[in-house]
């Protein structure tokens, strides 16, 4: 168990020495990792550090070459999304996957219809949605259609369309890369309402501030292994970025103060015309 804002949480989500090989690559080596229930665990790391192979297998997309997946301590096999979704892991890409010209609730339901005979319970699939959305202050239109809707309400139905799912572990594959800052903000609000009512999320970024705003905990990986594990009360920007690339970085540019002045005079415009001129 682990202590988050002063209560115990048992694992819900165990990666033991996960590895993934491409050809010519080993896209993850020996990864592992834990996450708890009603935290958010960021997964950090820089592009094509293997974050996304990582939670594609998690996920069931991917199967890995060696290593084992417990889910709330049983052992279990991925062999496709339909299995990680019926053990309560949901996943919300970071390129959506919604059909745009369908409904909010006709791409919830999507593979789960409620039917009455041979026809859609829309009344009943809309009560679901509109719950759904009360309870984790998720603001979807089930009437909407998905091409009108701006990216921060399309993630959201993804968010809906998971939970609607049960899903009780969310992945969310870099979810702020699409989005405004208020919409960031937005998303963080929701990510601690799922958390406050036992949901737990696996957060892929590289961005660091975002990371001290809103983990639980941080795992980097670089170049495909799990090269650190810290909080974000024990961890600075500079830490976590030497973290993911091996080394000391320099977080801001050194400039020297500006000094108003003329230009050299090989730069001044009547010089290169008269240069033309000739």
């Amino acid at each position: 168990m682990t202590s988050i804002n002063g209560r115990e949480h048992r694992v819900v989500l165990e990666a033991r020495n996960i590895t993934k090989r491409f050809p010519g690559v080993v896209a993850n080596d020996h990864i592992s990792f834990t996450l708890h229930k009603g935290e958010i665990l960021a997964l950090l790391g820089e592009n094509g550090a293997g974050k996304s192979t990582l939670m594609n297998i998690l996920y069931g997309m991917y199967q890995p070459d060696e290593g084992e997946i417990a889910i709330n301590g049983r052992q279990v096999t991925l062999s496709g999304p339909s299995e990680a979704i019926a053990m309560g892991i949901g996943m919300v890409h970071q390129h959506f996957q919604l059909v745009p010209v369908m409904t909010v609730a006709e791409n919830i339901v999507l593979g789960t219809e409620i039917t009455a005979g041979p026809f859609l319970a829309r009344r009943r699939a809309d009560a679901e949605i509109r719950k759904i959305s009360h309870a984790y202050g998720l603001d979807v239109d089930p009437h909407a259609l998905i091409a009108d809707l701006p990216v921060g309400a399309q993630q959201r139905v993804e968010i809906v369309k998971a939970l609607y799912r049960n899903a009780d572990i969310l992945i969310l594959d870099e979810p702020t890369a699409v989005l405004t800052p208020q919409e960031a903000d937005d998303l963080f609000k929701v990510m601690h309402s799922l958390t406050e009512q036992g949901k737990s999320i696996i957060f892929i970024t590289h961005k660091l501030r975002e990371v001290l705003a809103i983990a639980h905990r941080v795992v980097v990986l670089r170049m495909g292994n799990v090269v650190g594990e810290t909080t974000p009360a024990k961890a600075t920007e500079g830490s976590l970025a030497a973290m993911m690339v091996g080394r000391e970085v320099l977080l801001r540019v050194e400039k020297t103060p500006a000094r108003a002045g003329r230009p050299p005079r090989a730069n001044w415009p009547w010089r290169a015309g008269r240069a033309g001129a000739g």
